[in-house]
């Protein structure tokens, strides 16, 4: 007997997912290293202000919006960081996220699960429009979903061989040949988003993406100014959902007519434009935030948003030598270089988990005592068995983004140096650090902030095409893990691979960290996830 959709909080019980990004700032606060800078809220849906909603007529119908990075491509499929915060807002797919990173439907109207866990029918919704008229139907999701799991690693080490099928029009068939309890997770995933695009669309994407960007989001593609904006535009055809609006999920209305979103790469120059009014949003650092705690119509918001951890290559000429991640491991201390990514104590807290304790299914502590060491004599006694000779070590990272992945790797460069590692920056713009973290021969060590994965599967690192962690019996536990259904096969099974994880160190994580950012209390309605924008049911008074 199938599981129905009318199951479908039992069924993704074995995919409960972290309750961390939802609307009350206890979420939020839960478990900090310490308290909400003074007039933030700490709640991941930002820019709600407390006065009444504005009436229809005392709405403007354009918004802009700043983005901190350029835009590379806006095929959602590739969209990598600043993409998304466009992507997701004219792309949809069969799922979506909630506020507590749920998997709802979204553009599928229910699934079907076999009893054995292995296939999924998927039962689309009628009468959904893309931006170009055309109906959505089956050979539009196949298409999509297949060339999906074709570009994306997180999708080809769930789905493996296995395609999507047309069953009719208005149905389509997933058959896995082991059961998968991540699959919803996989197609809710906020970055190289399962998007739904027509199927002509897709087949004449060449190597460097679709050639037009046509979804069934809210908002439709207008025009690409390269080094200037993303122009887009209320879909006046979009047919919403009926369930109550949740991080990306649910009922969705385009209350602005016209989007920009500015690409500012200066933070100074965002933040200038910000207090001069251009802005209604903006990203908030240490430095600027008391210019907007005194303001009496903007709220600052206190969003936790990424796990920073170190990932070696295991090719490398040491490190795919265990006992040199081990000496590193033990060096490390997760206060200094949390510290030195934010600046501030209120904007991280410790985690030896590759899960956040408010995800109560997959957050594990086995392994901790491998955590946050601080133990330089212990690091220093492992290089020396270890047989090390003075080489190099070269440390991958980038001043973009922040500078957050930089003022990271810094301070790890600082503790290794500490210990006699001989070590060495090699300091790329974004685009071309992603290209050489793919290559084996390009990098040793490299650090960086991630978007937390929902469930233990999504974890980028255990992947053998990134960061090399090629080992049987890590792909065994993950198997394992991702095959258990009940509550107690899960936890047994997650334990297992996080003890393995610490011993065979993939990466070491280092914690967790939260940002900032403000908002006019004339924009309401602004959701944010993960930091990324869902810009529906957004107004913003005149």
């Amino acid at each position: 007997m199938n599981k129905t959709y009318r199951n479908l909080l039992t069924a993704l019980l074995i995919i409960a997912l972290f309750a961390v990004y939802g609307c009350s700032s206890s979420n939020n606060n839960a478990g900090s290293s310490g308290s909400a800078s003074a007039g933030a809220s700490a709640g991941a849906s930002s820019g709600t202000a407390a006065s009444a909603e504005p009436a229809a007529a005392d709405l403007a119908t354009e918004l802009r919006f700043p983005l901190a990075q350029q835009v590379p491509t806006l095929d959602p499929h590739l969209s990598l960081n600043t993409n998304v915060y466009v992507t997701l807002n004219i792309f949809e797919g069969l799922f979506a996220f909630d506020a507590n990173f749920k998997p709802v439907p979204m553009l599928a109207e229910s699934y079907d699960l076999s009893e054995d866990g292995k296939t999924y029918t998927f039962h689309l919704r009628h009468g959904v429009k893309f931006h170009n008229g055309k109906e959505m139907k089956a050979e539009d999701v196949v298409a999509s979903l297949n060339r999906w799991k074709s570009v994306t690693g997180r999708a080809q080490a769930s789905l493996g061989d296995s395609e999507f099928k047309i069953k009719d029009d208005y149905t389509v068939e997933l058959a896995l040949s082991e059961p998968r309890n991540d699959i919803l997770a996989q197609l809710s995933h906020v970055l190289n988003n399962a998007a739904i695009m027509p199927k002509e669309v897709v087949e004449a994407a060449g190597p460097d993406g679709v050639k037009e960007y046509i979804g069934t989001g809210p908002f439709k593609f207008v025009e690409w100014k390269q080094d200037q904006y993303v122009h887009v535009a209320k879909f006046d055809d979009y047919q919403p959902v009926s369930a109550e609006p949740s991080g990306l999920s649910g009922k969705k209305e385009a209350f602005l007519k016209d989007v920009y979103f500015d690409i500012v790469t200066d933070s100074a120059t965002r933040f200038s434009s910000f207090l001069a009014g251009t802005y209604d949003y903006v990203d908030v650092s240490l430095d600027n935030q008391p210019q907007v705690q005194g303001l009496s119509d903007v709220k600052l918001n206190k969003n936790l948003g990424s796990d920073i951890n170190l990932v070696f290559n295991k090719k490398s000429p040491l490190f795919s030598n265990v006992k040199y991640r081990e000496a590193v491991a033990a060096v490390l201390d997760a206060d200094e270089i949390l510290l030195g990514t934010v600046n501030s104590p209120d904007l991280y807290r410790l985690n030896p988990s590759y899960m956040y304790p408010e995800n109560t299914t997959w957050y594990s502590e086995a392994g901790k005592e491998n955590y946050n060491q601080k133990n330089a004599d212990k690091a220093r006694q492992l290089l020396q068995e270890a047989g090390y000779n003075g080489q190099e070590v070269t440390l991958l990272t980038t001043k973009e983004l922040g500078g957050s992945f930089y003022n990271a790797t810094i301070v790890v460069q600082k503790e290794l140096e500490s210990i006699g590692v001989k070590t060495k920056l090699d300091i790329n713009d974004f685009a071309t650090l992603l290209k050489k973290r793919a290559d084996a021969n390009a990098w040793d060590i490299y650090v960086g902030l991630f978007t937390m994965p929902s469930t233990p599967s999504q974890l980028l690192y255990l992947n053998p095409t990134y960061g090399f962690a090629d080992d049987s019996k890590l792909a065994e536990l993950t198997k394992q893990l991702t095959a258990a259904s009940t509550d107690e096969e899960i936890k047994t099974a997650n334990d297992a691979l996080q003890q393995y994880e610490w011993e065979y160190l993939a990466a070491v994580k280092i914690g967790d960290t939260y940002s900032q950012s403000a908002t006019r209390d004339k924009l309401t309605g602004l959701t944010t996830l993960a930091g990324y924008p869902n810009l529906a049911n957004t107004k913003l008074a005149k």
